[in-house]
């Protein structure tokens, strides 16, 4: 009896381990957020955060609502800092893949200067001020509280009363899967362009950490609702009717992971939605740094939007009453809803109220009432709806400035894509701004001796007629555009071919790759020349592109005569081979790409191509680099050989992510200079080989690979990089040759590439007057040139050796954040950053 006794005993507290495993485990959630986020997290909380997986420096993970909270407070300054997902596979796939923009070519000219101005002077603060009072009055807009629902369905209400008598506006309510607080749209359907669409939107929820019954939001974000309320209302006044298709959004629970904008911005990209642009207002109302408005430039905000806003405030609101100043800052992963919008490739802008290390220190409190406002009656959200209504009804009344016809549109998925051009293009296009299209054709080209008898696959290929002088040749050039690719869930990522190049007069044939909608282009393979009578294979191997959005195109230029035709055929995208570990190693082939000079550091250098293509040869005194898109993540690995027939004062290589120096991103080899990362400076002749883990010396975006054979002298001296590799850890090899990683610890030297000359400057930051100390420099001519942040030269002055003061009001340079460079004939460039208050 006992041991019955004891067996039920232990199957009722198995029972009971289990129900409460499963109540541990149902508290937790998917989502994704940033890996070295995840890890400060688990620092600290262990018990409620589990890393699932990290790749290209983001995590899969389940969180805890404790954690959650936390990770804003102790890791992160503004959003919720990670994205919910509803299931393990969608936390998974995230962070595998990023999509690539889609949308119309070009960017936005300002035209409609007449209703802008019009809708300026509209602009009441007091309704504004109003409304936040309103959404702060609720007590909480917690998402999981009632008063959240009815927040929005009282919002609904007021919108539609806003719109009376409009029949070309609806306001709906959409439901959610993830929370059960809802969302509300309103749409004014475009006159002109009704499936074009220009969305400004925010999230209407609060929190308030562990008292969410107490959660005003009244800057986080009622100000934001209110702002996009006030800029309806102007419009609906003014009777605007736009051309495009334009909508309000205010989103539910935002503060939990993104989940209403997130569920409708995919929802929107699920069918194909034309989403012009994205304009997200998160916090207008706090007054907490020396601009207006500051423009986040996070990687995922577009560049040319984001361009777009800090024209129009140049234009608009320069100086008098409508007068905006502005800068820049950086938020981080998961900042707001905008990021949602980013993640289905559409293009998004996020203008803030400051600084986000100077933003509203009582958000997520109590203490965020609107009677804690800096600046009285909402006057200072008046200002960003100013900014949105400029925003629009240039976007939305406007016109597009066209640009190359080059954009995606289609995004691919399912692998291997095939595409044999039978009988047409299919979802390629042809260049809007190029001389000739391609053609397709079978059973031979017209022009006899220049092209294939015969497809190489099925019946029919592609093909570009070079007959016409001055009109297909000479030197005339035709593109064809690729659909848009997600390579999120390829292992190893390939793209094979067949190519046909026959005729005295070929001229040459690249195929290019981008990451970035078109905007730039990286040769993957180029001919020139005829290839013989036959169809010849290429096959390009992907892997340095792995679990990204590309776009690929097929560029030729005819060559001297009629006898110069290229054709295409049998185009296949997807999983390479059949080796179940194939060595994806493949080293850089450098006459693929094109070398260029980088910055301002090449000087008497030059370089040839050797070995084949597998090697870079740079001679004298010289910089070079190769366009090359690669996000270096924790797991990045840099392989090469080098050699050198005598030290100059810095051998090395790095990535950059500009046509900048950043000293500690170059790895040096050799070289008299303490400069860069010198964790590798040990050669001693020879042929000497390295493997450089990356991600322990730093990880992100970069845009090219830059090597480096600095010799101040001017001549005498050889160096050659070869077998140049980047993969991600072991690269498939035996597991004796996985690279190990956080084991080491950069040691940086403490000399600029200005050798032993020093700037400094001091005071930093400024209210006027500071001095430019140049110690060391032995050439008179010394040149400061300063930058604003965005790039644009501000002022231009003489130097001299030693103590230099100036006056930034002297030099007309307003509050913000500088870069000066400084250079002297025979010397190197030095950076410095200014902060004028």
């Amino acid at each position: 009896m006992k041991k019955i006794n004891l067996i039920i005993s232990s199957v009722f507290l198995c029972l009971f381990i289990n129900i409460v495993n499963a109540q541990e485990t149902s508290d937790m959630f998917y989502a994704t957020m940033e890996t070295k986020d995840a890890f400060e997290l688990q620092k600290d909380h262990p018990e409620d955060i589990q890393i699932i997986e990290s790749k290209n420096g983001y995590s899969a993970v389940m969180l805890s609502d404790e954690a959650a909270h936390e990770l804003h407070h102790k890791v992160l300054v503004h959003g919720p800092g990670f994205i919910y997902q509803s299931s393990k596979k969608k936390a998974l796939s995230s962070i595998q893949q990023r999509r690539l923009s889609q949308k119309l070519a070009g960017g936005f000219s300002i035209t409609q200067d007449q209703l802008v101005l019009q809708s300026l002077d509209l602009v009441n603060n007091l309704n504004i001020a109003n409304q936040i009072q309103e959404l702060e009055n609720y007590g909480t807009r917690y998402h999981t509280k009632s008063n959240a629902t009815q927040a929005v369905l009282d919002l609904q209400t007021k919108w539609e009363n806003l719109a009376a008598g409009r029949s070309d506006v609806s306001v709906r309510i959409v439901n959610h899967t993830s929370t059960n607080m809802p969302s509300v749209v309103m749409t004014i359907t475009g006159t002109d362009n009704p499936d074009e669409f220009v969305i400004i939107g925010g999230h209407i929820d609060s929190t308030s950490g562990g008292n969410n019954d107490d959660a005003p939001g009244a800057d986080d974000n009622a100000s934001g609702i209110a702002t996009i309320t006030e800029a309806a209302r102007v419009l609906f006044e003014m009777n605007f009717r736009p051309k495009r298709t334009m909508e309000f959004m205010a989103f539910a629970a935002e503060e939990v992971g993104l989940r209403g904008s997130k569920e409708i911005a995919e929802d929107y990209r699920s069918r194909n939605v034309n989403v012009v642009s994205y304009m997200q207002l998160d916090m207008t109302n706090y007054k907490g740094s020396t601009n207006d408005v500051y423009v986040s430039t996070d990687s995922y905000n577009d560049e040319t939007l984001n361009d777009f806003l800090i024209e129009l405030m140049d234009y608009y609101n320069a100086s008098g009453a409508h007068q905006i100043t502005y800068g820049t800052s950086r938020c981080n992963y998961g900042c707001s809803d905008h990021y949602s919008w980013a993640q289905e490739g559409y293009d998004v802008t996020f203008p803030f109220e400051a600084t986000f290390n100077q933003s509203n220190p009582n958000i997520h409190t109590t203490r965020d009432t609107f009677d804690r406002s800096p600046t009285p009656n909402a006057t200072h959200a008046a200002k960003f709806c100013k900014l949105a209504l400029e925003y629009l009804i240039e976007i939305g009344n406007g016109v597009n400035t066209g640009g190359g016809g080059d954009e995606c549109n289609i995004s691919i998925t399912s692998f291997p894509n095939t595409e044999s051009f039978e009988g047409s293009i299919g979802a390629w296009t042809q260049s809007t701004t190029e001389d000739l299209n391609w053609t397709v054709d079978s059973n031979g080209t017209p022009s006899n001796g220049t092209g294939p008898a015969a497809a190489a696959a099925g019946s029919s290929y592609i093909f570009v007629e070079a007959s016409g002088n001055g009109t297909g040749f000479p030197n005339k050039r035709a593109i064809l555009n690729s659909p848009c690719y997600d390579l999120g869930g390829l292992t190893n990522p390939g793209i094979s071919f067949k190519y046909h190049m026959e005729g005295s007069a070929i001229g040459n044939l690249s195929l290019d790759l981008s990451t970035d909608n078109g905007a730039n282009w990286t040769s993957l393979f180029s001919k020139s020349g005829s290839q013989g009578s036959d169809w010849n294979t290429a096959d390009i191997d992907l892997g340095a592109y792995n679990g990204i959005g590309i776009q690929i195109r097929f560029n030729t230029v005819t060559g001297s005569s009629w006898q110069g035709d290229v054709a295409i055929d049998d185009f296949i995208i997807g999983e390479t081979g059949s080796d179940p570990n194939p060595d994806v190693c493949v080293a850089l082939d450098f006459n693929t790409y094109a070398i260029t000079a980088f910055s301002n550091q090449d000087s008497v250098g030059d370089f040839t191509v050797v070995n084949s293509g597998a090697g870079v040869s740079m001679e004298n005194n010289t910089w070079k680099y190769i366009l090359l898109d690669y996000t270096v993540t924790s797991s990045t690995v840099l392989e090469f050989d080098f050699s050198s027939s005598s030290e100059g004062e810095i051998h090395g290589i790095g990535f950059e992510n500009d046509n900048t120096l950043t000293s500690s991103r170059y790895f040096k080899v050799h070289g008299t200079q303490n400069y860069g990362v010198t964790n590798y400076d040990n050669y001693s002749g020879g042929t000497a080989s390295y493997v450089i883990p990356v991600g322990d010396f730093y990880t992100g975006a970069m845009d090219r690979l830059v090597f480096v054979n600095d010799n101040d002298a001017g001549s005498g001296n050889t160096s050659i990089f070869s077998n140049v590799k980047i993969y991600e850890g072991s690269c498939n090899r035996a597991a004796s040759s996985v690279i190990a990683f956080g084991t080491k610890t950069p040691v940086l030297g403490d000399e600029d590439e200005l050798g032993t000359s020093m700037v400094t400057i001091t005071p930093n930051p400024t209210k006027d007057s500071f001095t430019l100390n140049v110690i060391g420099a032995t050439n008179k001519n010394i040149t400061a040139t300063i930058y604003t942040i965005l790039g644009k030269k501000a002022s231009s002055i003489q130097l001299n050796h030693g103590v230099n003061t100036i006056s930034a009001s002297n030099l007309s340079l307003g509050s913000g954040i500088y870069l000066i460079k400084v250079e002297g004939a025979g010397e190197k460039l030095a950076v410095r950053k200014l902060v004028i208050q």
